[in-house]
């Protein structure tokens, strides 16, 4: 753990302090309660968080820059454990402070049981699928070591030591199907992006003051948190300006990986997507494969890392080959590890193949013994260097999505259609001019509010060598919002 002492103590006791002056500010009383079962008391946040139970509290009093943020979550229906790191600079009352959120990986079911943990024994990976998994992987990265470095803070939501909601969620949202869930055998269906974006950030925004924008937030994740990361930033691109992708899969389907991992633990099954033969198209949406040309043109820092898996003999001898990480006491650790850095493998060639910009790291290593190095110096320099300067939006960018409903860069898209199919929008003008759309079935267009409200304005659809012409009014922010009632050809869409 991280030593407190003088000069930075003294640093400490300030950030916990304004801490607490935040809390009462936001409701001008004199106090706010400590104490876990108390919460912060009745009133003292805007609605909606009045209402959750929210309390912040050192997790340690040696290390006041390390909370737990805790509340009563409306969508998830229990109570979240969070832990919150504030960085040395941390001022609650100076500029927002820039933000990563931290996701962990699989934690298995069966194994969220405390009582398992003597048959669990030594082996690190079995640790992390077991009892409060979340916080166990979280603590791999080794954050507080790191409180000086970072111009950053860290929110890494399920942390609670004695259970995990997320399990093999993936950080998507699930929905309900015909295959049962029943615990502890299988893991709960959850809306676990929507917890994210609707819940866990804003809260950490109201409370902390970081900042909200997308120069100011990244994403990162290990192991299944790290192929959530980087759907993250595919499906949200416009939600962040980093991705630190550790030692996560790429590729779902890719053969080793699906029979050996995807499939038999139920990522998908779990969230209501069934298999990869039963529902392909859904897939393919939480695929990062599938979706990663959602970030071309899309100026981002992607970050990719990953162990080796200590199979070469001569690696035997590195630093994260030996000890609890050694072949000899996790091999589990090994076997994942040599799979997931396949999975990196096919990312990088992938990516480059698309034109993507990323960094990518390997070390020598079994699955999660290199994080604190990863941590330490690749995602903390990155990540500063990134939230240094404003990150640009694209003019014009593309984007894939087989949701019926969703919303990126500013435009709305809902398509009613008969079957499971992606909406694919290529050429789309940030100023909501031109765009190409394609994809079965009717959809739906919102601008960004970017025209004159009140005026008219004539739109042209171009489909199949045949025009057609219509006009529409924006609205009083300034959208327009038009039909399309059939998308099966390309449709060329300008507005003027």
């Amino acid at each position: 753990m991280r030593r407190t002492s003088g000069w930075w103590g003294r640093r400490a006791v300030i950030a916990a302090s304004a801490l607490l002056l935040a809390v009462v500010s936001l409701v001008g009383v004199g106090q706010a309660s400590a104490a876990e079962d108390e919460g912060v008391p009745p009133g003292a946040l805007p609605a909606p968080y009045s209402g959750w139970n929210v309390t912040v509290e050192p997790i340690d009093p040696a290390q006041p820059q390390i909370l737990h943020l805790s509340f009563d979550s409306p969508l998830l229906k229990r109570r979240m454990v969070n832990t919150v790191y504030l960085p040395d600079g941390y001022r609650r009352d100076g500029a927002a402070t820039p933000v990563v959120y931290a996701l962990h990986g699989t934690v298995l079911s069966p194994l969220d049981n405390c009582a398992l943990d003597p048959v669990l024994g030594a082996d690190t990976v079995a640790r992390m699928l077991g009892c409060g998994g979340g916080y166990v992987q979280d603590n791999l990265s080794d954050i507080p070591s790191q409180l000086g470095a970072m111009r950053f803070a860290i929110v890494s939501p399920d942390t609670s030591p004695e259970y995990s909601v997320c399990q093999t969620c993936l950080w998507i949202d699930g929905r309900n199907d015909l295959l049962p869930n029943v615990k502890p055998v299988t893991a709960k269906t959850l809306p676990a992006d929507s917890f994210l974006h609707r819940e866990l950030y804003p809260l950490a925004e109201a409370l902390f003051g970081f900042r909200s924008d997308r120069s100011g937030r990244g994403v990162m994740g290990f192991s299944m948190g790290g192929i959530a990361a980087a759907l993250q930033g595919m499906i949200h691109p416009d939600d962040y300006s980093f991705i630190g992708y550790i030692s996560g899969a790429y590729d779902v389907t890719e053969p080793d990986l699906n029979t050996t991992i995807t499939e038999p633990l139920g990522y998908y099954r779990d969230q209501g997507y069934g298999t990869h033969l039963t529902d392909p198209v859904w897939w393919a949406q939480f695929n990062p494969k599938d979706i990663a040309t959602n970030l071309r043109g899309v100026p981002m820092s992607f970050l990719l890392t990953s162990g080796s898996g200590c199979l070469n003999p001569v690696e035997l001898t590195q630093k994260y080959c030996q000890g609890r990480f050694s072949p000899v006491s996790t091999p589990s650790g090994v076997f994942v590890e040599t799979v997931l850095a396949h999975s990196r493998d096919i990312a990088v060639a992938d990516l480059a193949a698309k034109n993507i910009p990323f960094t990518t790291k390997r070390t020598a290593g079994t699955h999660g013994a290199n994080n604190a190095d990863m941590f330490a110096q690749h995602v903390v320099p990155q990540a500063n260097s990134t939230f240094a300067a404003p990150v640009a939006a694209p003019d014009v960018f593309s984007y894939r999505s087989a949701l019926p409903d969703f919303s990126v860069w500013g435009y709305h898209f809902a398509a009613a259609r008969q079957q499971d199919a992606f909406l694919e929008l290529t050429e789309v003008d940030a100023l909501g001019r031109r765009m190409v759309v394609a994809g079965p079935g009717r959809t739906t267009i919102t601008t960004p509010p970017t025209f004159a409200p009140g005026e008219t304005y004539r739109v042209r659809v171009e489909q199949a060598g045949r025009n057609a012409d219509q006009e529409v009014r924006a609205d009083a922010n300034g959208r327009v919002t038009l039909t399309l009632s059939s998308t099966a050809d390309p449709s060329t869409v300008t507005v003027s």
